[in-house]
């Protein structure tokens, strides 16, 4: 029976995670460095004109000359979209009110190398499951083929908190970042998308064209898709676009995002109209990784067009900050009671640091870091700070600290709790599970 149940959890935990696959190619442009400016890199196949662009000089036909909030000029071809600048309100959306045409998928991202929990009677099926169930990585994505995009938070264990959003549409390269309830809006110009979701910050990765080789076709969610290698200065992205021709110019906009986290230039020739990422898998330079799974996709001809304005007419601009994930810990200490059965009869800690009941969990890192307990996300601490948890019955657990993106995912280490959890500095490694 308790083989059973083992076997039983170890098959819902691969549910929920990704395989790591051996990253192909020889990625370009390795002299790159992640979150190097706080202004967008050009978006530009070719290296930037060491001089200045003369204001003087009169506009070509089919191009438009643009300054951003610094004086600088922006070149860009004639009716191609223009790259949000980081601290610019954006105008009214001009959107007309209406139904439009499009696709919704129903994503996940999928934490890579997870560990199961440890092999004891005392472990929760149910509980796990349910845990499982509430710190999915979900979005849910609404592609209209006029050209939007609508990115709800669906989980309780995003970097942003359940309820906030992204948006983006065909005209502009980036995104926003909208509060739950559409009460505030934040600029995500190109560039920024990977910094937001793996450090809670709007900083900007240096742009490259990468490069890019067909590795095949095949059959997802029932659309017949592509299947694209793209390499980078910071890792490689697998990638398969689906052919999808309600999503229009919609399905471009979530290629762009995708290819924003990897550092890409958005104006790749891989994101085309009617085509939508199904699903991807990243593998960094320096190992790790994490994917990107579509597991549903339903035609619509409803998606309301106010839902899609890009700001909304309630949303203020904000120059600063982010939703706020309300502490980061994504379970309640009643979830975290349901890890276990029973309590395991284990002698307190000797370690002073640690707590009655629970655990600390302390970052030591200047990285956002997520803990893993039993396989399961609990929470996210960020950079130099920790955070106490109440809930996990005294037992025997498996922890992993990871960055979101996984460039950082440590080794997994069964532990006895309570205790004092440290990723980083002097004290990790230690016996009390640090």
């Amino acid at each position: 029976m308790i083989r059973a149940r083992v076997a039983a959890v170890g098959l819902l935990l691969a549910a929920g995670c990704e395989p790591s696959p051996k990253q192909t190619g020889d990625p370009v442009d390795a002299g790159a460095s992640p979150n190097a400016k706080i202004l967008p890199a050009p978006l530009a196949n070719e290296a930037p004109d060491p001089d200045p662009i003369d204001a003087s000089i009169p506009p070509e036909a089919g191009v438009t000359l643009v300054s951003d909030d610094l004086g600088r000029l922006i070149v860009s071809e004639s009716g191609q979209p223009s790259p949000l600048q980081p601290a610019t309100p954006l105008p009214e959306d001009t959107l007309t009110s209406r139904e439009l045409a499009g696709v919704t998928l129903e994503a996940a991202f999928r934490f890579r190398d997870v560990p199961p929990p440890v092999k004891t009677p005392e472990v929760a099926v149910e509980g796990l499951r349910a845990a499982q169930q509430l710190t999915g990585l979900t979005w849910t994505i609404d592609l209209a083929e006029a050209g939007r995009m609508r990115v709800e938070f669906t989980s309780h264990a995003l970097p942003l908190p359940l309820g906030a959003e992204l948006r983006a549409r065909s005209d502009l390269y980036g995104e926003i970042a909208l509060w739950p309830g559409t009460a505030r809006y934040r600029v995500v110009p190109p560039g920024a998308l990977r910094t937001l979701l793996g450090e809670r910050r709007v900083d900007v990765t240096p742009l490259s064209a990468g490069s890019a080789r067909p590795v095949g076709e095949g059959k997802r969610l029932g659309y017949d898709v592509r299947k694209v290698e793209i390499n980078a200065s910071l890792g490689a992205l697998y990638v398969e676009l689906g052919k999808v021709p309600e999503a229009g110019e919609g399905g471009p906009l979530l290629c762009r995002a995708l290819l924003s986290i990897l550092g890409v230039d958005p104006r790749s020739h891989e994101c085309v109209a009617g085509e939508v990422p199904l699903f991807a898998s990243y593998a960094w330079q320096g190992g790790g990784g994490i994917g990107f799974e579509a597991t549903s996709a339903v035609r619509r001809a409803d998606l309301a067009s106010t839902d899609l304005l890009m700001p909304p007419p309630s949303a203020a601009y904000a120059a600063s900050g982010l939703p706020s994930a309300q502490g980061s810990v994504f379970l309640t200490r009643d979830q975290l009671a349901a890890f276990r059965t029973a309590p395991l009869p284990l002698p307190r800690s000797v370690d002073p640091g640690a707590p009655a009941e629970g655990f600390i969990a302390v970052n030591q890192t200047d990285a956002l870091s997520y803990l893993l307990v039993d396989g399961i996300p609990v929470v996210a601490v960020p950079p130099m700070s920790e955070r106490y948890i109440v809930g996990p019955p005294r037992g025997l657990y498996v922890i992993q600290w990871r960055t979101f993106l996984g460039e950082s995912i440590e080794p997994p280490q069964t532990v006895e709790l309570p205790a004092r959890l440290v990723r980083g500095g002097d004290d990790a490694g230690a016996p009390d599970g640090g």
